[in-house]
């Protein structure tokens, strides 16, 4: 059953912290009368009326939540910004731009880089959620900023992998828990990225040297 009614928002709900979430986004859920979501992120809406239905991030589960509330405002929340490594992208292929509105918000890729005081535009950005990224080291020679979206020990030693493979020249940090209590961003070498383990919420950043 399709819908045809444009009631689904998507709403990027920022990296972590209530103080990221943008105004429309916020006027978004308390218009909703249903929040689907990680509980994680629906505990960032106390205020909220809208029935509650917490997700584990399944498409299969949202989509099945989505078509048992058809006809009800609908808001779907996902972490930092929808257009990075997001939930949004399966709901816009089974949905259509037609029955969905997308609200951007903060990607923790922003605040890494906001962090480090570096321009993230040019940035090649990869996630290792769910899996590897499927990215030949070869690839990347001639990046001068790679973001990895990661938190899992794979990742890590993925990412140190490749940050001997690009050589001295570069620099490697690790963020973690951003605009989160326990935030760190720190210079790490390849050595300790495989030895410290990672906060689940956590970016690996690669610079090269001249990067400013």
């Amino acid at each position: 059953m399709e819908v045809t009614q444009k009631l689904i928002t998507i709403v990027g709900c920022g990296p972590g912290a209530r103080e990221c979430v943008t105004l429309e986004a916020l006027d978004a859920v308390l218009d909703a009368e249903v929040l689907i979501g990680a509980p994680r992120l629906l505990q960032l809406f106390e205020e909220a009326t809208a029935e509650r239905i917490p997700t584990r991030g399944s498409i299969s589960e949202v989509s099945a939540a989505i078509l048992a509330n058809r006809g009800r405002r609908i808001a779907i929340l996902v972490t930092g910004d929808p257009g990075i490594a997001s939930l949004a992208r399966p709901i816009l292929q089974r949905f259509g731009l037609d029955a969905c509105h997308v609200i951007p918000g903060v990607s923790s890729v922003q605040v890494a880089f906001a962090r480090l005081g570096v321009e993230w535009m040019g940035a090649r950005i990869l996630s290792a959620h769910g899996g590897l990224p499927r990215t030949d080291f070869s690839a990347l020679d001639a990046e001068s900023k790679i973001a990895i979206l990661t938190g899992s020990a794979g990742a890590a030693q993925w990412t140190a992998d490749l940050a001997e493979r690009l050589g001295p020249n570069w620099r490697l940090f690790l963020a973690e828990n951003l605009t989160l209590p326990g935030e760190a961003v720190r210079a790490v070498s390849p050595e300790e990225l495989r030895q410290v383990p990672c906060a689940t919420l956590s970016i690996l950043i690669l610079l090269r040297s001249d990067c400013q």
